[in-house]
């Protein structure tokens, strides 16, 4: 049987020995906080033929803007122009003079937006007001997504340059009357909420933590320090998240990355083809018994040794898994 080594990722991060603390500020994010999005409607010009051929928006839209420089023309020819959807998305402290990427989407039959310019197009957000004005040549992306043949959709790096400024509000007003910021976790869980109040408790004496209404964590502000390095304490406190048990399966390219705290009940495991050593045996057999509280690693280690395919292993896991054996969430992709 040919043998085929697995590759496989271990992560420990439950054992006593490799509990690994983590900042808070990597655990949660402070809610009103946020990036924001903005959009727009634009003109890419500079095609070679491929722009759009039957659009009486592109047309009318060229009109408007030779009209607004002073050119008069009735009836513009568009194939070296394509409408475009513009977009991008803008952190939360925006400052006027900062560049942001915008992705440039064809609307309309435009063959290509290759060698094409955006021409000067406002961007606004939900509230209407413009906070990026974007302009430059359209690139498109390389790799893995880059899809070959028509290209109707692209990116101008650092296109964008604010005209706005963006100033967050994440300030609450308690019923007491005292300013408070609250922290939202990433991925909720009841053990890591916990111990975030407990290492808040601990830290911050003059302010009150609690848990707020939708799963949120309060946290009062001490006036006796500037709001920046009140939030920089919160942010660099650490604490051991209770991870979830979690295995994931990269079916494609045969990878597996799990936690170490993902266990096995007792099992019986059989399948056609796989041959292991009895332990205290010369007696060979197509299945292999797996220890109660056995791990993933053990059992895929083994697997490996006797020279299970990649295949093999998956179909296993996700047999454990069916059985009630893996006590862990498994995801495929």
């Amino acid at each position: 049987m040919k043998r085929v080594i697995f590759a496989f990722f271990i992560i420990m991060a439950t054992t006593l020995e490799a509990e690994v603390p983590v900042k808070i500020k990597n655990l949660c994010f402070i809610d009103g906080y946020k990036i924001n999005q903005v959009y727009g409607y634009g003109l890419v010009v500079g095609l070679q033929g491929t722009g759009d051929s039957k659009s009486s928006l592109t047309k009318n839209s060229l009109k408007n803007v030779l009209n607004s420089i002073g050119l008069q023309d009735e009836n513009p020819s568009t194939k070296n122009t394509a409408a475009v959807i513009i977009s991008a998305i803008v952190p939360p402290n925006l400052r006027i003079g900062e560049k942001v990427d915008v992705y440039v989407s064809s609307i309309g039959d435009a063959k290509s937006l290759a060698g094409g310019v955006l021409i000067q197009s406002p961007l606004r957000g939900a509230d209407g007001n413009i906070y990026i004005v974007a302009q430059g040549k359209v690139a498109f992306p390389t790799g893995e997504d880059r899809r070959s043949g028509v290209k109707t959709s692209g990116i101008i790096t650092g296109g964008g340059i604010a005209e706005r400024e963006i100033k967050p509000d994440f300030l609450v007003r308690t019923a007491d009357n005292k300013d408070a910021i609250q922290l939202v976790l990433k991925s909720w869980d009841y053990s890591t909420a916990d111990k975030i109040l407990k290492a808040l408790k601990k830290k911050l004496k003059r302010s009150d933590v609690a848990i707020a209404e939708n799963g949120r964590i309060s946290v009062t502000v001490d006036t006796e320090i500037p709001l920046v390095e009140f939030i920089s304490t919160i942010e660099n406190i650490e604490v051991v998240p209770d991870a979830k048990a979690v295995v994931v399966i990269n079916e494609r390219d045969g990878t597996i990355v799990t936690g170490g705290n993902v266990t096995l009940s007792e099992a019986m495991v059989s399948k056609r083809g796989l041959t292991i050593q009895i332990e205290k045996s010369d007696k060979k057999v197509s299945s292999a018994y797996i220890k109660e509280s056995s791990t993933v690693k053990d059992l895929v280690d083994a697997l490996n040794a006797v020279g299970a395919s990649t295949d093999d292993i998956i179909s296993i896991l996700k047999g454990l898994k069916d059985a009630g054996a893996l006590h862990a969430d498994l995801v495929i992709r």
